[in-house]
């Protein structure tokens, strides 16, 4: 990521520098099928202004928008799907500390911001806790995550 959204529709510098996010093989794959289905070549923009361009700074929301609206969803900020990354890696147990990295957020802020999204998970970390404590595990030490 070498940019950042300030607002709506404004761009800037990430507060924390350029990082690299990975992009989930099964995303990957449901991108690309339907990249494939659409008869789209190597040369040709998902996203583009009205113009068929490339969106400028100023202008991903707009292009965002008119994308979502071409296939009949609602409205969504662009912002709103790094809430969803952050919220889908914490429910997948993601360690916080590469949660955070991803984000170019400190542990602190991560969960400060997404405390919600760490509640309802009593019986999966008493499941593994259990697993770890169990037999033949005793005095072990946990392995690196």
């Amino acid at each position: 990521m070498t940019e950042a959204d300030i607002s709506f529709d404004e761009s800037g510098e990430p507060k924390t520098g350029p990082r690299v996010v990975p992009i989930p093989p099964v995303l990957v794959a449901v991108l690309t099928s339907w990249l494939d289905a659409h008869d789209f070549e190597e040369e040709d923009l998902l996203f583009r202004t009205r113009t068929g361009r490339m969106p400028t700074a100023s202008n991903w929301g707009r292009s965002w928008h008119r994308a979502l609206k071409s296939i009949g969803e609602e409205p969504l900020r662009l912002y709103d799907c790094r809430h969803a990354a952050a919220t889908t890696w914490l429910g997948a147990w993601v360690p916080l500390g590469e949660a955070a990295r991803r984000l170019g957020h400190s542990v602190e802020v991560l969960v400060s911001t997404y405390v919600g999204a760490l509640t309802g998970d009593e019986v999966a970390s008493n499941t593994m806790i259990d697993r770890m404590l169990g037999e033949g595990n005793e005095g072990s030490v946990p392995p690196a995550v």
